[in-house]
């Protein structure tokens, strides 16, 4: 049966046996569900429904939703579990998860939620480090061991330990000050005799990054090196915590996520299901400014009118001028935008790419200039036609290059987020600049054109 499927046939058994408030039944049919699965349903019941299923459900379980709930997901699920009964939900979850369900607190739970925690002081350190960086998103489930200690002792203590395998990643090594040395294999503790200090047989080139790094750039190193987790310093070397592979991979699908969001206006919370009036809010304001940048085309294309009278034909034109440069230049933007996020191209290179765009824009604005022109003179059996349209979309496509990779190196440069709407004011330019050129040539030559 497919998953799908089946997951929509236990969602509504779930509805059922909610509705007639047989909460045991209930329980028994979602304990066996993984929790990312558990964590779907719930939300997918309503409010008074999510609220009393967990209730019924054992808190080690309920905290485990957590780890797989985005923010405004665990905004319902804390609503769900109660701020009251908090504390006893999150005393087994990781700290890095915690911290993210402290953030979305009002600032008095945060505070009383805090002082209820066993490890309220850990999270608390947490907190202190941005939403962005490493240390923000750093758990505390690692393994230290000090260099001096033998093989033996180690093996000892990891049997005395008995650490998940989530945690048992890589073990690293530190010095008495806590300074991170390297890291240990277990292979290496197997073969190596038992009298050997750790010191003796660690891996010193270990790539680390610093509490204060931007954790996009975690999850490049991560990526490149091929690790199962990045250890993170502070700035004495001292080692803070980990980044988990799990984790770095949901900040490259959310970079990923905000940077198409953003190229198109679109906050990146935003969501096809979400309520008509949160989309309104998060919706509306870019698309308003998208109108407003069109009326500037419209503007343009206004001295024009009695050129357009003349030569109604270079109206059939328009949109291809304008549309074909515009996916043109978005290709461009995109690929620049790609490469700012994963650090491969940096704003010194702008004048290669410039240079790069441009022969692509010469040869390609060959093709399709020679397309559309073909075309123009097949509709009107006018040669003049087919030269305006063919000078105007290389023109055009030369332009839409040069504009897709200057609008994010800038906004990079000026401190801003490359992608911020760079397809709407790279299409505004586009469609401006290519009913002029159209336009402007038509105007010219008018006389060859009636």
């Amino acid at each position: 049966m497919p998953e799908d499927v089946a997951a929509r046939e236990v969602l509504e058994d779930a509805r059922s046996l909610a509705a007639t408030g047989e909460w045991a039944k209930l329980v028994a049919l979602v304990t066996s569900l993984h929790p990312a699965d558990l964590a779907e349903l719930v939300l997918a019941l309503s409010e008074d429904d999510r609220r009393q299923l967990l209730s019924h459900l054992p808190t080690d379980v309920v905290g485990q939703l957590f780890e797989y709930a985005e923010d405004d997901e665990m905004r319902d699920l804390i609503r769900g579990v109660g701020v009251e009964d908090l504390p006893a939900v999150l005393e087994e979850v990781e700290d890095d998860v915690v911290a993210d369900v402290i953030q979305q607190l009002h600032p008095d739970d945060r505070e009383e939620t805090l002082a209820a925690l066993d490890r309220g002081e850990e999270v608390a350190e947490l907190l202190q480090y941005g939403d962005e960086s490493a240390g923000g998103l750093m758990s505390r489930g690692f393994i230290s061991l000090n260099e001096s200690i033998t093989v033996a002792q180690a093996i000892d203590y990891l049997r005395v330990l008995r650490p998940p395998t989530e945690k048992a990643y890589y073990l690293y090594v530190v010095d008495s000050e806590k300074r991170l040395q390297g890291v240990v294999s277990i292979r290496d503790l197997l073969v190596s005799a038992p009298r050997t200090t750790l010191g003796e047989i660690t891996q010193r080139d270990v790539h680390a990054v610093t509490t204060g790094t931007d954790q996009e750039e975690a999850a490049r190193m991560l990526q490149r090196y091929n690790l199962l987790a990045v250890p993170v310093v502070d700035d004495e070397g001292r080692l803070e915590g980990i980044m988990s592979a799990d984790d770095l991979i949901d900040v490259l699908q959310e970079e990923a996520t905000e940077d198409m969001y953003r190229m198109v206006g679109l906050d990146d919370e935003e969501k096809v299901l979400a309520p008509v009036r949160r989309s309104i809010k998060r919706r509306m304001p870019w698309l308003l400014v998208n109108l407003m940048t069109a009326f500037l085309a419209a503007l343009v294309v206004a001295p024009f009118e009695d050129t357009i009278a003349k030569a109604s034909a270079l109206a059939i034109f328009m949109p291809i001028i304008a549309g074909h440069a515009g996916n043109t230049g978005t290709q461009v933007a995109t690929l620049v935008v790609r490469g700012l996020a994963l650090g491969e191209v940096k704003y010194s290179d702008i004048w290669t790419i410039l240079r790069k765009e441009a022969m692509f824009g010469f040869v390609h604005g060959i093709g399709a200039g020679l397309l559309t022109a073909t075309l123009a003179v097949g509709l009107s059996l006018n040669p003049w036609l087919g030269a305006v349209t063919f000078v105007a979309l290389m023109l055009n496509l030369l332009v839409a290059g040069a504009v897709g990779a200057t609008i994010p190196l800038g906004l990079k440069k000026l401190g801003a987020d490359p992608a911020l709407a760079s397809s709407i004011w790279l299409t505004t330019f586009t469609d401006m600049f290519g009913f002029a050129c159209l336009l402007g040539l038509g105007t010219l030559f008018v006389s060859h054109l009636q």
